[in-house]
């Protein structure tokens, strides 16, 4: 039971601003001693917390956050989740909302900021047409102010398979359009080798994927950059399926880091330092009450080499077992 102002001052026989006087450390204090200590004995004893309310009448800092994410599993969801852990070492509480449509994020955004809350920290991605100065409380743009270089993780992980392996003939499987940052860098690493860069083999509603594979493979692709290692692991099941042996045949490299199968040959996704990046950006914009956006901040993901693109296995890392062990589930 979390008691308000309102009922201490009915139990005492006292106004609420007596009560907001002693609770507040109020100078000069005119409540008596007797009554300061009854007063503080029941907001103990009962866990009086001050409402967001009375707090953002007052223009003061409710220590909350509010957050708009693309989905409660995947990548957005452990970043949510790590920058909840560092916001609240400083004192603030992360609060999540999924994105369900365009409109209905931007209207979470509003009423984020209507209950009170400090900030907003959006998925940049799914709502990349916000005007900053629509709201009145910063707003902080994952995938938009801060995140990933996904460009040179997957021109990483496609130089690994033309320099370390040979592979000339590299076919890109993607639930992203071409104009994905991690597609771009695959053409870029292509162009660099002076090989072609293929077009996108789509998973998403793609209903002829299973025959454009065929085709592709049996055009010479001797291996496929995928964007997130479930991708890769069902890609990888379904090539053995069909007899095609992984990386003697074909090579298959994933994207994120975060699966605990550590088989798959995988660009990491260093979540961890852009949730550190995240924190420090929003508590910059807090403290600055900078109300624009920032230059965009991308932090490098590295490549490490497994079994299926044919190197030696590589260890799980931590932020890998920590995905599998809190349910969540890589795109």
């Amino acid at each position: 039971m979390n008691i308000t102002a309102k009922q201490i001052a009915e139990m005492l026989h006292i106004s609420k601003q007596a009560v907001y006087s002693v609770l507040s450390n109020k100078t000069p204090c005119l409540v008596s001693a007797e009554k300061k200590e009854k007063i503080l004995f029941l907001a103990k004893a009962y866990h009086y917390k001050r409402s967001t309310a009375a707090l953002c009448l007052k223009g003061k800092s409710t220590r909350q956050i509010g957050a708009v994410i693309d989905s409660f599993y995947g990548r957005e969801a452990l970043i949510a989740s790590l920058l909840a852990a560092k916001l609240e070492i400083e004192g603030y509480s992360l609060k999540a909302s999924k994105i369900t449509t365009i409109d209905q994020g931007k209207e979470m955004i509003q009423n984020y900021i209507s209950s009170g809350a400090d900030a907003v920290i959006f998925s940049g991605r799914r709502l990349n047409d916000i005007h900053y100065e629509d709201y009145e409380v910063p707003l902080l743009a994952l995938d938009g102010e801060f995140g990933t270089d996904f460009f040179s993780g997957s021109r990483k992980a496609t130089e690994h398979l033309i320099r370390k392996h040979g592979h000339k003939k590299i076919l890109h499987v993607a639930s992203e359009p071409e104009l994905s940052p991690k597609y771009q860098g695959y053409c870029r690493a292509m162009e660099e080798a002076g090989l072609k860069a293929l077009p996108v083999l789509h998973t998403v509603m793609n209903e002829k994927f299973n025959e454009q594979l065929k085709q592709y493979l049996d055009g010479g692709v001797t291996a496929i950059v995928t964007t997130g290692d479930n991708t890769a692991s069902l890609l990888i099941y379904y090539l053995r399926t069909q007899g095609i042996k992984v990386p003697e045949d074909v090579a298959v490299t994933g994207f994120d880091g975060f699966t605990s199968i550590p088989e798959i040959a995988s660009v990491v996704d260093p979540v961890e330092k852009v949730a550190k990046l995240g924190c420090r950006m929003l508590l910059k914009k807090i403290r600055g009450k900078i109300l624009q956006p920032l230059d965009f901040v991308q932090i490098e993901p590295g490549f490490q080499p497994s079994l299926s693109c044919g190197c030696p296995p590589r260890k799980l890392s931590s932020i890998a077992k920590f995905y599998s062990e809190n349910g969540f589930v890589s795109k």
